[in-house]
């Protein structure tokens, strides 16, 4: 399994049966170049989207918009509902953290969360995922000490940063390993440890 990071939260995992891109962008509102998009599955962790960005995801692509369970080419995926905001989703409306298996490896990405303390049952729900994607400091509601206590909540074997977002580094405490694309296998995994890999777009 691959794992690369293209700016903003936007993440591809390339697995052998197929590809995810999770949180894709408008390059036109971001002024970055952003991957095309010929992916199996495309998920989105903000309901609310641009019309030019659903129109640049195309017909192609599965498109997964919200909590529930889903597969595709024998990629699962399982979309766990929460909010943008910690006010219950007043200010920002509602966001989905997903949970993605392949290749017997589980993948959780957060997303657009923005709650500062996942309920029980959401942590149910992620149970104990492989690998946790965190947002970048910029696109992340949480600030650094909150989102380390989503982490120790959730305790992942491995925290895949997107970009140095150093105030969460430190509040995590870990030795940060850096590489611009996470190549992992089931075996390799870390045991016993939770390991922090920093990406790089």
């Amino acid at each position: 399994m691959n794992i690369s990071w293209y700016g903003q939260r936007c993440v591809r995992i390339e697995c052998r049966e197929g590809s995810v891109l999770a949180d894709p962008f408008d390059p036109k509102d971001t002024g970055l170049r952003g991957p095309v998009i010929n992916d199996d599955l495309v998920l989105l962790s903000a309901y609310d989207q641009p019309a030019a960005l659903l129109e640049r995801i195309g017909e192609g692509p599965f498109l997964v918009r919200g909590p529930g369970e889903y597969e595709r080419k024998g990629i699962a995926v399982r979309g766990i509902p929460a909010f943008q905001d910690s006010q219950s989703g007043r200010e920002l409306g509602l966001a989905t953290i997903y949970r993605v298996t392949a290749e017997d490896v589980t993948v959780c990405c957060l997303g657009a969360l923005g709650q500062d303390k996942l309920t029980d049952e959401q942590l149910e729900d992620i149970g104990d995922p492989d690998i946790l994607v965190i947002p970048p400091g910029t696109q992340s509601a949480l600030d650094a000490k909150a989102l380390a206590a989503v982490v120790t909540a959730i305790e992942p074997k491995v925290v895949l940063a997107l970009g140095s977002y150093d105030a969460f580094i430190k509040q995590l405490g870990l030795a940060p390993q850096k590489t611009d694309t996470y190549r992992i296998q089931k075996k390799s995994l870390p045991v016993d440890q939770t390991v922090l890999v920093v990406l790089t777009s």
